[in-house]
């Protein structure tokens, strides 16, 4: 039997800033909720982020840590003191592996909203100079998964494997979790039906930990799942 565990938008922690808002789904080692919060597997923060027009983060320094940013709208400007300043777009991802220690800044500097996500994975392995990698999330596929980090995807340095899903109305798929792993499934941009007449609104979480769940769409819409050693 399935282990499904719902995250409903109540129960996510915010923080609401004049020029930034945050809903956390995993908030293991940031925020005024550091160390309060638990980690899924090596999945240690999720953040759905929405900044202002032309607001950023100012430079800060980040060590031993993989850190996954996707673009869901508008634009993600970042600049670091070890490389190239990038723009990132939606359905864009730009993973750092931050290994001896970075520093960096990011924001939106357009005078639209940018909505993203970033994940932050404990690494297992350690050492070496920060490196940076980019990849795109194809848009010639509606229906589809589209693998965005970890095996042959940009190379996580951690047990971990991110998705980025696809559904047109009516589509259903499945997921499911090995032994010794968990999952973690986020709507991005639309209500997702699961299995037993469950309903994942947009923004809203599900943690999987055994066997297998069905998701089914009523409009085109788009999802996140994470994959993690438990």
């Amino acid at each position: 039997m399935a282990d499904v565990r719902l995250r409903p938008l109540s129960s996510l922690p915010v923080t609401q800033l004049p020029w930034l808002r945050l809903q956390d789904h995993f908030i293991a080692t940031v925020g005024p909720s550091a160390g309060k919060g638990r980690a899924l597997g090596s999945l240690l923060v999720l953040a759905d982020a929405t900044f202002a027009p032309r607001s950023r983060f100012p430079l800060h320094p980040h060590r031993e840590m993989e850190i996954l940013s996707i673009v869901l709208s508008g634009e993600l400007s970042h600049h670091g003191d070890q490389s190239p300043g990038a723009t990132l777009r939606p359905r864009e991802a730009q993973l750092i592996s931050a290994r001896d220690g970075m520093l960096h800044a990011e924001g939106n500097e357009t005078d639209e909203d940018t909505r993203m996500l970033q994940l932050r994975f404990a690494p297992t392995q350690h050492g070496g100079a920060p490196a940076y990698f980019r990849r795109s999330v194809p848009h010639a596929a509606r229906s589809g998964r589209h693998l965005v980090a970890g095996d042959e995807a940009m190379p996580l340095r951690s047990d971990a494997r991110v998705w980025w899903l696809d559904l047109t109305v009516g589509q259903e798929t499945a997921l499911k979790v090995a032994p010794g792993r968990a999952g973690y499934l986020l709507s991005l941009d639309a209500a997702l039906q699961l299995g037993q007449g469950r309903v994942l609104a947009r923004g809203e979480g599900a943690q999987l930990h055994r066997g297998c769940m069905t998701l089914s769409a009523s409009q085109d819409c788009s999802a996140l799942w994470i994959d993690v050693a438990a």
